[in-house]
């Protein structure tokens, strides 16, 4: 959860400084950012500082922005927020005129972008014209996607031709019936078929982006088809196959953890006590205030992409309201004072589903898929 590790930076320091190179891995998927500027070099130094010192007015600007497209969603998956909507953050998609002005002015900052919260991206009609803004501007997009929104072969050739870095498909079944166990109102074979279009798309155009993966959530039903999951990787021609531990949210159910958890400990994304579904705690470090910038689709920077009901919110986008004046001001100042790296008692933060994990992250696994 730091902004970044010594260990990783210090040996790309002579590559960043002189060749504008950066490798890094999110979600362990591998990334590369090139012709990074002297602005985004010494931004991305400034920002690190601040895992250092907590400033409540952070030093440089986020490296990191997350960017929800769309907060509805086409399926309704049982641990999912987007079915859990409040009165304070209606249904909504983000036009892509408050998506420019967030770029025009965040843009020259940012190394990567994850193109994503809580609904479908690809049910945003400006999606593609929002991935092709950001690319332009020299940002790694990270998206991800249910599949369930039918692609045509133009659309493909869009995907392809916009820059995106990277799309993960949410696939966790190989068979229908386990498919549609959690993603309730999903057709497997209607996300083969997409999948199937854009690995022709790319491979019509010779193209290395954007990156696909097959990303499996291990759960308790679905464990068993693993093996047949990454065959289906293998089949379709995706270029990874990624496992993710299952969020459980504790203020969906008490009782969810036995439901949901696998049978084989490799995929929990908790430790418990011996015999029980009580998490052990374990120490958390969150730097997610100081490193990433969160925009929702109602055009609300908020302080963590698990503010779902927006209660801690910076403030909304407008003409003429500068979106890095809302990241640093007084109520960010005042909300970061208040916020002690993973021990907070702010709701979004008690109940966060990154506190107490077995490992650094939520994915457990991703590795590069060897087609027959």
């Amino acid at each position: 959860m730091k902004i970044f590790k010594f260990k990783d930076i210090l040996p790309q320091v002579p590559n960043l400084l002189f060749r504008g190179r950066l490798r890094l891995k999110f979600e362990h998927l591998p990334f590369e950012a090139r012709g990074i500027t002297g602005k985004k070099k010494w931004n991305f130094i400034a920002a690190g500082l601040n895992q250092f010192f907590l400033p409540p007015r952070p030093l440089g600007y986020p490296v990191i922005a997350q960017v929800e497209p769309a907060n509805v969603c086409n399926l309704d998956c049982p641990l999912c927020f987007t079915v859990s909507q409040t009165s304070s953050r209606p249904s909504a998609l983000l036009p892509f005129e408050t998506f420019k002005q967030f770029i025009d002015e965040v843009g020259d900052y940012l190394l990567l972008m994850v193109l994503w919260n809580w609904g479908e991206p690809f049910l945003n009609p400006d999606i593609f014209r929002i991935i092709e803004y950001a690319a332009s501007k020299n940002i790694l997009v990270h998206s991800s996607t249910n599949g369930n929104v039918m692609f045509t072969d133009e659309d493909a050739d869009k995907i392809v031709d916009s820059g995106l870095t990277s799309l993960v498909f949410g696939v966790d079944g190989a068979t229908p019936e386990t498919y549609r166990a959690y993603r309730k109102g999903g057709d497997l074979e209607r996300v083969k078929e997409n999948i199937r279009t854009l690995v022709g798309a790319k491979r019509k155009k010779s193209s290395p982006t954007p990156l696909l993966t097959l990303r499996f959530v291990a759960m308790r039903h679905n464990e068993a088809e693993l093996p047949l999951a990454e065959k289906m990787a293998q089949e379709l021609g995706v270029d990874f196959f990624s496992v993710k531990s299952v969020d459980i949210p504790p203020e969906l159910g008490k009782s969810l953890d036995q439901n949901y958890r696998p049978g084989n400990e490799k995929y929990w994304r908790y430790e418990y006590l011996d015999g029980t579904y009580t998490r052990v705690k374990k120490p958390f470090v969150c730097m997610r205030p100081w490193k990433r910038i969160t925009l929702d689709a109602l055009g609300e920077v908020i302080s963590c992409e698990y503010d779902y009901k927006n209660l801690h919110s910076f403030g909304r986008m407008s003409k003429g309201n500068s979106v890095l004046d809302l990241w640093k001001s007084s109520v960010s100042k005042t909300f970061r004072r208040h916020f002690h790296k993973g021990h907070n008692n702010f709701y979004h933060c008690k109940a966060c589903t990154y506190k107490d994990l077995r490992m650094e992250d939520c994915i457990i696994e991703a590795h590069p898929v060897c087609a027959h």
